[in-house]
């Protein structure tokens, strides 16, 4: 008897249940033409329109490629005046202003690219020929029992304290062992 083996890949989903795109595939969308996913950041590709379907799509990504460019920079610029107001919130908070500005960064276009919601793509036009996969997890291995922690033999020191009855003296021994001092001692 043989046995056949199967491992279907499981689709990577977004949060919201659809399958994301892997990155360097191909896709197509009518009104642009043909592209590469060229990254995925969050829930965004970022596409590359590599076959425009006219002159047009080129000149209109160009456009706002340019437009978000001088958006940033002047947005960028506006954070770092403040940041270096002294009077302003943004003194001194140097590591917000950064991760601020990189934002600013990462929505910036080269001419040729266009920024998509992954959530719904396909819904919009968008088609893409491969989705990120991952081979289904291994079985778990049954966890070893963990070792036994060894007492350590502890000394105890008897203490005698001749005003304190007897029973007291060997709970305080047993309790505290020479950590307490009786006072007959002190």
């Amino acid at each position: 008897m043989t046995t056949l083996e199967t491992r279907t890949l499981i689709p990577v989903l977004t949060h919201n249940g659809f399958p994301i795109p892997e990155r360097g595939s191909i896709c197509f969308h009518p009104a642009l033409g043909f592209g590469e996913v060229v990254t995925r950041s969050g829930s965004r590709l970022r596409i590359a329109i590599t076959e425009p379907v006219d002159g047009s799509v080129s000149d209109s990504l160009s456009a706002v490629s340019s437009a978000r460019t001088s958006s940033a920079e002047i947005e960028i610029a506006g954070l770092e005046a403040r940041m270096a107001d002294k009077q302003d919130a943004f003194h001194g908070a140097k590591a917000l202003v950064n991760g601020m500005i990189e934002g600013l960064i990462a929505r910036c276009t080269e001419d040729n690219e266009c920024i998509v919601n992954i959530d719904g793509a396909e819904g919009f036009g968008w088609e893409f020929d491969t989705f990120a996969t991952e081979r289904p997890k291994k079985a778990a291995k049954k966890a070893t029992a963990p070792k036994p922690v060894v007492a350590r033999k502890a000394e105890v020191v008897e203490l005698e304290d001749d005003t304190r009855p007897d029973w007291i003296v060997a709970e305080m021994n047993a309790c505290f062992g020479d950590q307490w001092i009786p006072n007959a001692q002190a």
